[in-house]
């Protein structure tokens, strides 16, 4: 590999860059906290990849700015399914092996998703433009699998409610029969069908004969295997050793007063798996046969490996871990992260896992490693933003102080959105910080691509709309739900639905209207786009640099006023802290953004080896994880002693409150 050298030093080490690279993922990470889930955090994940490529100061970065916000999105978005306000829960829960857990299991969360959200712009920059682009097919099959699935979703689930005799107004996620400890595996689990798809369709069906012999085959052999276990009585003893219920039988379930009952909890398996019965065996064993099958003959060209090896990573940690493990812990709850909630953490960590594999396979060692450094960095970033939340907690807690005039003293303090302020804004600017300067290291070792043909230019257009039209659809759509929702009184601020106007035969809901008038805007910016291509408009600037600054300034903006109109309709001082925030950082980063991008500059290279800084890194990682461990639950004990801060700690992992014992998952009952 080689090493960038540049007059002046590395660019992206300069305050400037810092400075843009943190507020762009703490502005985003603030509006995520709004939005939530893995859509959520492509806000954050394109903004930082923008800017990093923009200040970059080389113009091979800036060429893909496109690739840059796409795949930086993508890689932040992995983690936003994780469930991570338990383990902060458990920090500040007074017990104290609930606290030690806490700590390590936000460090891990905050590895997971850093480590992933940085390989996703390392590998936008790394990558030979040829194989870059290439990824863009299969990735839009997914894309469209999924889009199918969430057309299709809600008619298979009424359909399935009406075949079991469920009551559809009683359809609790719990009951969906594709729910799983809530994770992603279904999504991942399209994703792979997608890819095998496309490498099907990619090698125009060579040997596709053969997949139906190897399905029926499979079909067939899975058939004979369940129905021979349980001719032979051994199918019990088999279920018996790998199904857990999740909950404990002993514990009581307060909306009863009587233990729970084990048929009225969930399991480690999904429900459709129970309700298969006696076809199980043919069905897994048609997969089985099938995923042979892609074994043997697929070629994954085109990047299409590279989703395999991360949806596979993902499924097979899933299920080695909280699924068949969980018997082994049943005692603690499970293999588990934070019982009773999901553990889509271990779907992220086997997508890590399976990203660097796939990496060092190819030669592209610089993501494995940036992803580690930054993951490592970003866990103890999250670590010291708890802390800094439970210090904030402190001053006037009544729980420390008697004293009413103190008490009052600190109450519009204490009642301040501490959580946005800092375990959202604060920690983004730690995830920048530590993506930027992952990417430093990226940036001084990556050989400059200056010569490399701009291929399939088709990919820029699908870059930029993807992010202007589609990662603002994907959220802004929510504010829907916040302008017809039924305030005090009654009072909505939006009517639930509308008549066309001067024909009002036609009526739409709400939501349908903002979907056919976004739908608009989106032709409307994929005709400007494809006007562009032909002929350059003179709204678009020459440069990659001022295109940058172009798609930077209009997605924060689009976002910035979006999320303010998400909370206008139930504004109130507390949101001060979030919305207004949001709004300064997005000031400052839009002057950074034009006024100090530095000039394009010549890069030279030389050799270098990763090996010794991702072990450092590690090294260094698992060393602050005990240090910092130690400190803050040792302050925090000192303060509260075994109780509660009184602001959170209504979590609990081990011990005869833990959240598994009593606060266990019933079919039958809404859990959030």
């Amino acid at each position: 590999m080689q090493n960038a050298s540049i007059r002046g030093g590395n660019p992206l080490l300069r305050p400037a860059s810092i400075a843009l690279a943190m507020l762009s993922l703490s502005i985003g990470w603030g509006m995520r906290g709004n939005y939530g889930h893995e859509t959520g955090a492509m806000m954050p994940g394109a903004l930082c990849a923008i800017a990093i490529s923009l200040f970059s100061a080389r113009e091979d970065w800036r060429q893909r700015l496109p690739s840059f916000a796409v795949f930086g999105a993508l890689g932040w978005g992995f983690g936003g399914s994780m469930s991570y306000m338990v383990p902060m829960g458990y920090t500040q829960s007074g017990e104290f092996a609930s606290q030690i857990y806490g700590f390590v299991m936000v460090f891990l969360l905050g590895f997971l998703w850093s480590s992933m959200g940085v390989a996703g712009t390392a590998y936008a920059a790394a990558e030979e433009r040829e194989k870059l682009t290439a990824l863009y097919k299969p990735m839009s099959w997914v894309f469209a699998t999924w889009a199918l699935w969430t057309l299709l979703e809600p008619a298979v689930l009424r359909w399935y409610s009406g075949s079991m005799g469920l009551d559809a107004g009683r359809m609790f996620r719990q009951r969906n029969p594709f729910y799983w400890l809530d994770s992603d595996w279904l999504e991942a689990s399209l994703a792979l069908a997608a890819v095998c798809l496309f490498d099907l369709w990619d090698r125009r069906f060579a040997k596709a004969g053969r997949l139906i012999g190897f399905g029926a085959g499979g079909a067939a052999a899975g058939f004979a295997v369940q129905h021979g276990l349980a001719a032979a009585g051994l199918l019990d003893s088999l279920l018996a050793a790998i199904v857990q219920v999740e909950g404990d039988l002993a514990a009581i379930n307060k909306a009863t007063g009587q233990p729970y009952r084990a048929e009225e909890l969930i399991t480690n398996w999904p429900q459709v798996f129970t309700d298969l019965g006696p076809h199980l065996g043919w069905v897994l064993g048609l997969a089985a046969g099938l995923a042979v099958y892609f074994w043997l003959y697929g070629k994954f060209r085109s990047g299409a490996s590279l989703i395999a090896h991360i949806a596979v990573g993902g499924l097979a940690v899933f299920v080695a871990g909280p699924v068949l493990l969980s018997n082994l812990f049943g005692g603690v709850g499970g293999f588990r992260m934070v019982p009773p909630r999901g553990d889509n953490w271990a779907m992220v960590l086997g997508y890590f896992l399976g990203m660097v594999l796939y990496m060092r396979k190819n030669g592209l060692a610089a993501v494995a490693a940036a992803g580690t450094i930054g993951g490592v960095l970003g866990g103890v970033g999250f670590m010291l933003a708890q802390f800094v939340k439970m210090l904030a907690w402190m001053p006037g807690n009544p729980l420390l102080t008697q004293d009413q005039a103190t008490i009052q003293w600190w109450d519009h303090w204490r009642k301040t959105n501490w959580h946005s302020l800092v375990t959202e804004q604060f920690v983004g600017l730690l995830y920048g910080l530590a993506t930027v300067l992952a990417m430093a290291l990226v940036w001084r070792r990556t050989a400059a691509r200056t010569d490399e043909p701009r291929v399939r230019r088709w990919t820029e257009l699908w870059s930029v709309s993807f992010v202007v039209n589609g990662i603002a659809w994907m959220n802004l759509w929510k504010n829907v739900g916040d302008y017809t929702s039924e305030r005090s009184g009654g009072f909505r601020s939006v009517p639930e639905s509308m008549k066309l106007p001067l024909f009002g035969a036609v009526e739409l809901s709400a939501e349908m209207w903002f979907h056919l008038l976004f739908g608009l805007f989106t032709a409307l910016t994929i005709a400007l786009l494809a006007a562009h291509r032909r002929k350059p408009l003179a709204l678009v600037p020459a440069s990659w640099l001022g295109k940058g600054q172009l798609l930077y300034v209009v997605f924060v903006w689009m976002l910035v006023i979006g999320n303010f109109d998400k909370a206008l309709v139930s504004f109130t001082e507390r949101r001060l802290v979030t919305e207004a925030l949001i709004f300064v950082h997005a000031l400052i980063a839009t002057y950074l953004l034009l006024t100090a991008a530095p000039e394009a500059e010549t890069v030279q290279t030389e050799e270098f080896s990763w090996a010794p800084w991702v072990r450092r890194a590690l090294a260094c990682g698992a060393a602050a994880v005990v240090l910092l461990t130690g400190v803050f639950v040792t302050v925090e004990r000192g303060m509260y002693g075994d109780k509660p801060d009184g602001f959170g700690g209504g979590n609990k992992r081990f011990g005869p409150a833990a959240d598994w014992r009593v606060k266990a998952i019933v079919k039958d009952r809404q859990h959030m």
